[in-house]
């Protein structure tokens, strides 16, 4: 997996789940992955569940254990915030934006008055023009064959990308669908806001011959 994809992702669980949820998710992965329900299905459609149950089992050996699921959550930086559940690492997140005004106390000796007036003559000077619009940074596109749909949606936002999809079963089962193949290629070079768009299956509500 990708580093971008958790093992979470790959349960569809978020990081702050309890036991007993992550339980409840392999479960469902696992019957959703069930061979009676990808038999007879395209080469693609197997070789992306057969995927999917590798990652699916590898994330309940990780996840369904307290002391692993620990160490893996330093591991990928998560840390649990005060009231919040969890949060990833500091670096992905702006600078609180308290702390100007907490440094600006500190610089004058936590003197709060002169603190509070040089934040307010700032202020008078009006609004500053808006900065020009940053190029949009490169980014590789993350491989998402094998993750059901909507692991694939939290991940592909994240990676600043924009989904669409095709759906490959006319007449599908009311399940979640499985990603089996996605354009452009994993690897590729893209731009934030540039679309991935992936094939999406289902298992069949009716099979042919029965």
């Amino acid at each position: 997996m990708a580093e971008l994809i958790t093992w979470y992702d790959v349960l569809g669980v978020t990081a702050g789940a309890a036991g007993d949820t992550i339980s409840h998710a392999y479960a469902q992965r696992t019957a959703q992955l069930r061979p009676a329900l990808v038999a007879g299905a395209p080469s693609p459609v197997v070789a992306a569940a057969a995927r999917a149950r590798e990652a699916v089992q590898a994330a309940w050996l990780v996840l369904g254990d307290p002391d692993r699921r620990s160490r893996y959550d330093a591991e990928i930086g998560l840390r649990r915030r005060r009231g919040r559940g969890f949060a990833r690492g500091p670096h992905q997140y702006g600078q609180d934006p308290y702390d100007a005004l907490r440094a600006a106390e500190i610089l004058i000796d936590g003197d709060h008055w002169h603190a509070f007036s040089a934040l307010a003559a700032w202020l008078a000077l009006g609004p500053a023009p808006p900065p020009p619009a940053p190029p949009r940074r490169r980014l590789i596109v993350p491989d998402v064959r094998g993750l059901f749909y909507r692991s694939c949606q939290a991940v592909v936002t994240m990676a600043g990308l924009r989904l669409e999809f095709t759906r490959l079963t006319p007449d599908p089962l009311p399940v979640e669908g499985l990603i089996v193949g996605q354009s452009p290629e994993p690897g590729t070079r893209a731009r934030r806001q540039d679309s991935l768009t992936v094939q999406v299956w289902h298992p069949p509500r009716h099979r042919s011959g029965r």
